[in-house]
């Protein structure tokens, strides 16, 4: 009795007035209710009202269920005198174990049983547009992440650079102050070394002047 399928509907204005919240304490106005089905033979096997709140919850597969015939459990199930929680399949002697027979094949689906089944579909098929959209969000945080890191990286790279060169720069140009110092001392002193060398060689020149 597992096989059962759990359909959404928004109730309208006309049917919500008066409704109220199976699934949690209190009189919460109804918005929505959850049809349990089953899956072998469209029969309806609980025909349940929701709120906003726990609707989130349903949605996000938050609501208990009973372990022997996937109903969802609803406060009515809990027995205020023992505090004990009995599922309607305990209530009506439902045998879990006993397998429905389908559908003969000239027996028609009802008009609600296939708006229900469309219904399921659609929602099957929002969830996996959801989680895909999500999925891609998150890739693309991934990557403006990335890119970010990567430019923050290529622009200290940059700074780091800049002042290496600037660095580097600095030295060249003292290195250049010491070499042109050298080269005007040396040239000096070979200047020097020549007239003495004159001198010597000639020393009659240095009278005449």
């Amino acid at each position: 009795m597992k096989n059962l399928t759990h359909t959404l509907l928004e109730l309208e204005d006309w049917c919500s007035d008066g409704s109220v919240c199976d699934f949690c304490f209190g009189l919460n106005k109804a918005s929505y209710q959850i049809k349990t089905r089953s899956q072998i033979t469209n029969k309806i096997l609980a025909n349940d009202f929701i709120c906003e709140n726990c609707k989130v919850r349903f949605e996000n597969d938050e609501l208990s269920k009973c372990s022997r015939c996937g109903r969802l459990r609803i406060q009515s199930d809990i027995e205020y005198l023992t505090n004990k929680v009995v599922c309607r399949c305990v209530k009506r002697n439902e045998n879990p174990e006993e397998k429905e027979l389908p559908n003969l094949p000239h027996e028609r689906e009802s008009m609600s049983a296939f708006y229900e089944r469309q219904i399921n579909s659609l929602q099957e098929q929002l969830t996996e547009t959801e989680e895909a959209l999500e999925i891609e969000r998150e890739e693309v945080v991934k990557f403006q992440e990335k890119s970010e890191e990567w430019g923050k990286r290529q622009k200290q790279e940059l700074l780091d650079r800049i002042k290496q060169l600037e660095a580097e720069n600095g030295n060249y140009k003292e290195e250049v102050k010491r070499l042109k110092t050298q080269l005007e001392q040396l040239t000096s002193q070979h200047t020097a070394q020549i007239e003495v060398k004159e001198n010597k060689r000639w020393p009659w020149l240095k009278l005449r002047k």
